[in-house]
Order: C-alpha cells, then structure tokens, then sequence
C-alpha cells in the first residue's frame, strides 16, 4: 500500500508539473506514464499488466526523447537516457522473469539523478516524468528491502 501511494503522489505531482510547464512532448510522457501508473492500481491481473506494458512503452519514449531534443544540453540528455534506459530495463528483467541484476537498474536511476541535482542540469521541463521515474526506482528498491528482511 506504501509503494502504491509514493506512486500515486509521484503521478499527482508529474500531472500538476505538466500542467504547470505546458511543453507537449514532455506532457505526453508524463500523461502516458500516469495511465500506465493507474492501471497497475486495478486488482485485475490483465488490467495490471497491461499498465505496466504501457508505463514501459511510454518510459521507451521518454528515451527516445532523451536522444532526440535538440534543446538541451549533452548532460540532460544522457540523463534523461541513462534514468529512462535503467528503468525501462529494470521492467523488461522483471516482466520477463529473468534473474539478477533487478537492484543494479534502480541504482543506477538513483545515481544518474544524484549527478543531475549535483550537476545542476537543467531539466525543468521535463520533471514531471524525472520524478515519476525516480519516484519508481525508490519504489523498487523498498520492495526489494522489504522482501529481504
């Protein structure tokens, strides 16, 4: 219940920052990742999967995005890359029941956004979705504590 309200907080603000910064691409990615967010919610099994398909299709853009934007500089975008490729993979172990290597994908989403607040890259834009990502990232991670202890 605990993992699903930090998400559910994490999709309430990349929402009100979207609006907030009214730039569409990123607006897109947030709004496509909160979907994804409030199916996962469903007690249905195949509602619940098809959410997480559909967070993992909209994290892939926000990759695509990362490449793409002319905008900013070198450092966001492999920034925006580095969170969104972890995270993106970190699903598809999971959703693929491969073994090892599911906590190595969080940390690495942790430490790239640890280097964009002590870099201060500019990613104003696109907070919305950075915080639902790293908001998912912390979610894993308390999952995997709680499980071990």
């Amino acid at each position: 219940m605990t993992l699903q309200l930090l998400m559910g907080l994490a999709a309430a603000f990349g929402v009100f920052w979207t609006i907030k910064e009214k730039k569409t691409f990123p607006a897109v990615i947030t709004f496509g990742m909160v979907i994804g967010i409030v199916l996962v919610l469903f007690p249905s099994e195949a509602i619940h999967t098809s959410g997480i398909y559909v967070y993992m299709g909209f994290v892939a853009l926000a990759f695509i995005y990362g490449l793409t934007v002319k905008e900013k500089s070198v450092l966001a975008r492999i920034i925006i890359g580095l969170m969104s490729a972890s995270i993106f993979a970190y699903w598809l172990w999971v959703m693929n029941h491969w073994h090892g290597n599911a906590v190595l994908f969080p940390i690495v989403t942790l430490l790239a956004g640890f280097v964009a607040v002590f870099r201060k890259v500019k990613l104003k834009s696109e907070l919305g979705f950075i915080v639902i990502i790293i908001a998912d990232a912390i979610a894993i991670l308390l999952e995997n504590w709680m499980k071990a202890v």
